[in-house]
């Protein structure tokens, strides 16, 4: 159960971090690679989340 927290959590951070990164000034092709990784951090959060059939804590915006 641990790991699977510490795994969520880890998703979780990663997707904060990407939202602060679309705050900096950043290139078409920087902006475009960080909403693609964020699109597929959620997916894998919501894939890890109904595996264990939670619903997701996030957002689709991430808060945004």
């Amino acid at each position: 159960m641990d790991a699977r927290f510490a795994l969520i959590r880890a998703h979780d951070d990663s997707i904060r971090r990407y939202l602060r990164l679309l705050n900096t000034q950043l290139t078409d092709l920087e902006r475009e690679y960080i909403e693609s990784r964020i699109s597929e951090e959620r997916s894998t959060l919501q894939s890890i989340r109904e595996a264990r059939g939670e619903v997701s804590s996030l957002p689709a915006n991430g808060g945004a």
